[in-house]
């Protein structure tokens, strides 16, 4: 369940004890902390919140009048005027750097586990090294590896640690997966991974922005060509392995009002998942171009079928 009655049919709603958080899965993609819950759950501003803690919990709050302000520092200087962020502003930033340090360090993909994967998305090996698909065998040596080479605040501030910046815990890829980085240009501007072995199976680094995927590509594309917006990075590499340009978008609610500028020259086909959250990214994204004034195709796929599934019934029919 959730807090909106969506996808009653499968559970959505999945809590993280150790770390105190909770996120939904399904169309509404809401996540926080326990404050985040009691604000949904009871429709409480972040006072009002705090307050039913105090009165649920037995909790004596004594409020500081005197407290500091966190306003951000003005350093001023000839040329420009720097605002020196707080942590709490600024605790997360993606780090191109260190992220293409991580997947040049990472081998293409070889295990059984990951080769599955790709072929059964219909994933070409040509397609995989093009995108600089890579597996993340040892996530333990990976994190003792990044925290030796860039140090354990950067390495948490860019989002691939759990814990606390100044004792970063592990990677927040604990088991085997697949690594897909996302370029802009020249330079990585965030990294998803595939995990095959705990919950969620898809995975950002913390607080980076989730970019679109394959943006790259809109470069080689004419006036009016076709573009398929899908989805996930997966079937993204996958329409493009069967030679239909595609760029992947994570999640509807990451995309963002001002990609509609560049999308806007070519005939744009959205391809969502057969289910409540597909039909939300379909209308969301839709929504969005409608209001510029063009219009967009939409291609309903079966129910419980993404695109990968479409295509691999598409190939076993032939």
């Amino acid at each position: 369940m959730c807090f909106t009655g969506h996808d009653k049919a499968s559970p959505s709603l999945s809590f993280h004890k150790n770390r105190n958080t909770w996120r939904c899965f399904g169309s509404c993609g809401k996540y926080g902390d326990s404050i985040k819950l009691v604000m949904e759950k009871e429709e409480l501003d972040f006072k009002g919140a705090l307050e039913w803690f105090a009165r649920n919990f037995g909790i004596d709050v004594t409020r500081n009048l005197q407290a500091p302000s966190r306003r951000p520092t003005i350093l001023r200087s000839k040329k420009a005027i720097v605002f020196q962020k707080t942590p709490q502003q600024s605790e997360f930033y993606p780090d191109s750097e260190v992220y293409e340090w991580l997947i040049e360090k990472c081998g293409k993909v070889s295990d059984i586990i990951g080769i599955s994967y790709l072929e059964s998305h219909g994933i070409s090996e040509e397609a995989a090294l093009r995108f600089k698909v890579r597996e993340l065998r040892d996530p333990a040596r990976a994190f003792e590896l990044l925290v030796k080479t860039w140090g354990k605040d950067r390495i948490y501030r860019c989002g691939l640690a759990w814990g606390a910046s100044s004792h970063p815990q592990c990677l927040i890829w604990n088991s085997y997966a697949l690594l897909f980085p996302c370029y802009e240009g020249d330079v990585i501007a965030c990294i998803q991974a595939r995990m095959f072995q705990c919950h969620p199976k898809f995975l950002n680094p913390r607080g980076v922005p989730k970019p679109m995927f394959n943006v790259n590509g809109l470069q080689s594309l004419r006036q009016a060509e076709t573009l398929c917006i899908c989805e996930g990075i997966p079937d993204a590499i996958a329409l493009e392995s069967n030679g239909i340009a595609a760029v992947g978008i994570m999640g509807a609610t990451s995309f963002r009002a001002e990609w509609v500028d560049r999308l806007m020259r070519f005939n744009i086909v959205l391809l969502g998942d057969g289910d409540t959250a597909g039909t939300q990214f379909v209308k969301t994204i839709s929504d969005a171009f409608i209001g510029r004034g063009k219009a967009v195709q939409c291609l309903s796929l079966p129910k419980g079928k993404d695109v990968a599934d479409t295509l691999a019934e598409i190939r076993s029919s032939l």
